[in-house]
């Protein structure tokens, strides 16, 4: 389980970059400004949790990237589903 992050990552990091690479040559709309500072912010993110997981047990570890793929899923799934009205006075997207 602690490899399977780093593992993640690297392989994250090559579609990442292709799908922004193919973005800016076809449509022109990516944000470089953006991308540098989710490319900063996911750099920091990395260390901190390589730092984390030398702490957590592998099934405490397994739990952990559980509850952060549901949460997301959650989060997405409202964000399907609500209409934008509804969004709003939740404090979503605006």
């Amino acid at each position: 389980m602690h490899v399977v992050g780093g593992t993640n990552r690297f392989q994250e990091f090559f579609a990442c970059a292709n799908v922004t690479l193919l973005q800016a040559a076809v449509n022109h709309t990516v944000d470089f400004v953006l991308a540098l500072l989710l490319l900063l912010g996911s750099t920091v993110g990395a260390q901190l949790g390589a730092r984390t997981s030398k702490r957590l047990r592998a099934e405490q570890l397994k739990i952990l990237m559980a509850l952060i793929v549901l949460t997301v899923m959650v989060k997405m799934l409202f964000g399907f589903l609500l209409t934008p009205a509804v969004l709003v006075s939740y404090g979503g997207p605006h």
